[in-house]
């Protein structure tokens, strides 16, 4: 029996596919917005500023996509933003040195890696554009594992 998300309501595959994108995307910007006013280290500024501007145009063409199928995206919940953005905060009050971020970016990096994947096997009738996002998005979120694997 395959498994949906009931996140999706009953979305097509394309539909629930190129949300995913969308959710991922959003938390990976916002979460990268918060690091950068966190971090002094100017080398994990840029990276993160880069990550950022990668997460914002994975997300338009999300967007971009989501449109052309006559609906919108829907992103991360209102609850699910404060979770981020209080989780964040209560994990670097004590500890903001980049080894800490790196730490927390590499956990967010595969959890974000393995939606993709859930994803990816929920709706398997996702159109080929709709998984090119998803595979785009793949990589990334495991280069910036990668990379943030220098900073511990």
């Amino acid at each position: 029996m395959q498994r949906r998300n009931d996140q999706n309501h009953g979305d097509s595959d394309n539909e629930a596919v190129l949300n995913e994108v969308v959710r991922n995307t959003e938390m990976g910007k916002n979460t990268t917005e918060q690091l950068i006013h966190i971090t002094d280290d100017r080398q994990l500024k840029a990276s993160l500023l880069s990550q950022q501007r990668q997460f914002r145009q994975l997300n338009q063409k999300a967007h971009a996509a989501l449109a052309a199928l006559g609906t919108h995206g829907h992103g991360q919940s209102k609850m699910a933003k404060m979770a981020t953005t209080m989780g964040i905060k209560s994990k670097t009050m004590a500890d903001k040195s980049s080894r800490n971020l790196a730490d927390m970016l590499i956990r967010g990096a595969t959890q974000g890696y393995t939606d993709c994947e859930m994803a990816r096997r929920d709706h398997p009738n996702a159109s080929t554009g709709a998984m090119e996002l998803l595979d785009q998005l793949q990589t990334l979120e495991q280069d910036i594992a990668r990379e943030m694997k220098n900073y511990l």
